[in-house]
């Protein structure tokens, strides 16, 4: 968990923000609960192209790659102190100074979870970060698609296939988390995707709504929404009283 000192400036109070949160112009605030808050870029908002890029040095990916072995349902500070050794949890904290790394704290989640931000995975997996082309666009893969909305939906049953394969052991360490959906098609978000929306959603979620008023009122992109949505209907936090109106549990 990283800690943000409040400075006093006359009358006036200022939150100093760790590293990884400095190459972004604007963040979001929201309130989980009484003494809890989530500081979140927001969804879509992309980096300062003026500012540095990300880095790691061979201990800071030695860290976060023993870090997205384990499951993300046991990714809690608990369980990932006895799993990583001093050193290695001086390390970890330095990523969560640097943003790299933030304990997510929810419902589901109320002693918090490891999550790791969206564009570290590339270089924790040796990958270059994805550059954006200054070019005409061209053609997405699944994959790319999904790390750079952080949702992803398939209704194609072969690419379905294809992408599951692709991505069988993120699914399996939970830094992506896919459903198939009773109408067919394939569901993928990210787990800081899945984190920061489902806070969102379950935080408006205060009485029955369709897909379409939940996706306005929390401004998310509609495919993003029902993603999320149905993998919270499959993990018990939403329930779909009948088709497209969904229900906090």
């Amino acid at each position: 968990m990283a800690r943000a000192r409040i400075l006093k400036r006359g009358d006036n109070r200022y939150l100093e923000l760790p590293e990884g949160l400095l190459s972004y112009d604007e963040l979001e605030l929201f309130e989980l609960r009484e003494g809890y808050y989530l500081l979140s870029v927001p969804l879509g908002v992309q980096k300062n192209p003026q500012k540095k890029g990300v880095k790691l040095d061979s201990d800071e990916a030695a860290v976060l790659q023993k870090l997205l072995r384990i499951r993300f349902e046991k990714r809690i500070p608990a369980y990932v102190n006895k799993a990583l050794n001093e050193q290695e949890l001086k390390v970890l904290l330095g990523l969560e100074k640097k943003g790299f790394v933030n304990v997510f704290r929810g419902r589901k989640y109320k002693d918090g979870v490891y999550s790791i931000r969206d564009d570290v995975y590339p270089l924790v997996n040796g990958r270059p970060a994805p550059q954006k082309q200054a070019t005409a666009p061209k053609q997405t893969s699944p994959y790319g698609t999904l790390m750079e909305k952080g949702f992803l939906v398939l209704g194609n049953k072969n690419e379905a296939m294809e992408f599951s394969e692709r991505t069988k052991m993120e699914m399996k360490k939970g830094t992506i988390k896919g459903v198939k959906g009773f109408d067919g098609k394939f569901y993928a978000v990210t787990s800081n995707y899945l984190a920061k929306a489902s806070a969102i959603i379950l935080k408006s979620l205060d009485k029955d709504m369709d897909l379409e008023t939940i996706a306005k009122q929390t401004n998310l992109d509609r495919e993003g929404c029902c993603a999320v949505l149905r993998l919270l209907s499959e993990s018990g936090d939403v329930i779909e009283k009948k088709k497209g109106m969904f229900a906090s549990v």
